[in-house]
């Protein structure tokens, strides 16, 4: 264990412990931080989704590599509002992975009324374009995205009742 093998004086020393424990737990908060990204499954009030081209031509998810200090919320709207220049809260679907090389990634949902003004770097797909166009990652996470919306839609018509 990382505690026995350290010398005497720090086991000694409550506050100096207290220090170099909470010193650690921030180092972990920020390496597990910086192996994290969001992606934003952004729908129109009709079902298609936005994809935006990737470097590489190929069609994707909007994504964003997240801060370790700014709040994740805080920086999905940010990217909501940078693409679709409308303000809308986007709700957090799941979260897939588990901390390591890949990283954890953050899966978000938003629905907006209306396509905003179209631009170059914008696509806007239905369902059976976003399954052929979409790599498997981002396939896998609008499927997600697709059976929580269906979940709360079941949820709310049987309160309803």
């Amino acid at each position: 264990m990382m505690f026995a093998q350290w010398p005497n004086w720090v086991s000694r020393s409550p506050s100096v412990r207290r220090a170099l424990i909470r010193l650690w737990r921030a180092f972990l908060r920020v390496q597990r931080a910086t192996l994290a990204n969001a992606v934003l499954v952004v729908r129109e009030g009709d079902g298609r989704v936005l994809a935006i081209p990737s470097p590489s031509g190929r069609l994707r998810l909007p994504d964003i590599q997240l801060d370790a200090w700014i709040p994740i919320p805080t920086q999905v709207e940010g990217l909501l509002i940078q693409l679709t220049r409308e303000r809308s809260t986007p709700a957090l679907v799941a979260v897939d992975g588990t901390p390591g090389k890949e990283g954890v990634t953050f899966l978000y949902a938003a629905t907006i009324d209306s396509s905003p003004a179209k631009s170059s770097h914008e696509n806007w797909l239905d369902a059976d374009a976003a399954a052929r166009s979409l790599g498997s990652r981002d396939k896998r996470l609008i499927q997600i995205s697709e059976a929580m919306r269906n979940n709360q839609s079941r949820i709310s018509r049987q309160e309803e009742r």
